[in-house]
């Protein structure tokens, strides 16, 4: 028999995870202030890898599919692709988290924090007590670089015109 955790799936289609937002907004809103805005001091990079091969990486390393966090919303106002957790321990006090925000099919927007687990302190979490964006969102650049991750942390305005300038030469060179 399958865990709670192996039955969560990330690809469950977008249009179920906005039907029970609203009703984890709710409770959240109860209990404290969730976080639904991201925020430039957590943003770690744009990183040029497909969607799907860049969250099998975070799976690799221990990241969870982190099925509360379905609200976030960027800078840019696009919707997040993804939403991961770290742990050291199921049950441990911090967690690491990771959003994901897919811009085209090759070019992902990461953000992280540091914030309570909410699975052992949930009105801490959803307070958000002790979030830290700053030292998180430079560590997590840093362990991508160590894997082998190019992250680009340049402004969304030069990464915009940076992106147009690679997929113009790709075009050109393909036909």
């Amino acid at each position: 028999m399958r865990t709670i955790v192996e039955a969560l799936d990330p690809n469950v289609p977008y249009l179920v995870r906005q039907r029970l937002g609203p009703w984890i907004t709710r409770l959240a809103r109860a209990l404290g202030e969730p976080e639904d805005r991201l925020y430039a001091s957590g943003y770690v990079g744009t990183v040029e890898w497909p969607l799907d091969e860049f969250t099998k990486t975070l799976q690799k390393h221990g990241f969870d599919w982190d099925p509360l966090a379905w609200y976030h919303r960027p800078p840019v106002g696009s919707e997040p692709n993804g939403s991961w957790t770290y742990r050291r321990t199921l049950l441990g006090d911090r967690q690491i988290h990771v959003i994901l925000v897919a811009h085209s099919p090759e070019y992902i927007d990461v953000y992280a924090h540091g914030e309570y687990n909410w699975l052992r302190h949930p009105i801490k979490h959803f307070r958000q007590v002790g979030i830290k964006r700053n030292a998180v969102s430079s560590g997590i650049r840093r362990w991508l670089e160590r894997q082998g991750v190019e992250v680009d942390t340049k402004s969304r305005y030069r990464r915009r015109v940076s992106h147009a300038i690679k997929a113009q030469l790709r075009r050109s060179i393909v036909g």
